[in-house]
């Protein structure tokens, strides 16, 4: 068994977005990691920064759009209805409900939306079409993810 020693440093997800190299540099040519056995490489215009109204934007080539869309394929997006709650409030709540057979990952977003990433598509499917999900007497709308979805909107 061979074990490297030397930590090879990586860039965090920020970075690699802003073209930011290690030292600060730019980036020009970047392998990321795709799920667990793709990788991909991120050339320089599948990703444009520009400022609009003063704020930082970034536009993505539609190569990359079709790779971050087949990453969400398993994500639905959770809002409870009449109150808000915590994160973790929220992860202990449906981990009970839903009783997944494999961890998910729940991401917090703008506006007390959540994003529910399934690692199975059983669970993904099960959490869709069963039940009407009651959290706190409170309804948890459940709705699949999709490209156009826009959290800022009333």
């Amino acid at each position: 068994m061979v074990v490297d020693l030397e930590p090879t440093p990586t860039l965090t997800w920020k970075d690699k977005l802003l073209g930011e190299g290690l030292s600060g540099s730019s980036i020009r040519e970047s392998v990321v990691k795709v799920g667990m056995d793709e990788e991909f490489v991120l050339l320089e215009g599948d990703m444009v920064k520009s400022i609009v109204n003063g704020i930082t934007t970034i536009n993505f080539s539609y190569r990359i759009k079709k790779i971050l869309v087949k990453e969400m394929e398993k994500t639905v997006v959770l809002k409870l209805l009449g109150r808000s709650i915590s994160y973790v409030a929220l992860h202990n709540r449906i981990s009970s409900l839903w009783r997944p057979s494999k961890p998910f990952s729940l991401m917090d977003i703008e506006n007390v939306y959540f994003l529910v990433k399934f690692q199975s598509t059983d669970d993904y499917d099960r959490v869709l079409s069963q039940g009407l999900w009651i959290i706190y007497d409170q309804y948890l709308t459940v709705q699949t993810w999709t490209k156009d979805f826009n959290p800022m909107q009333p």
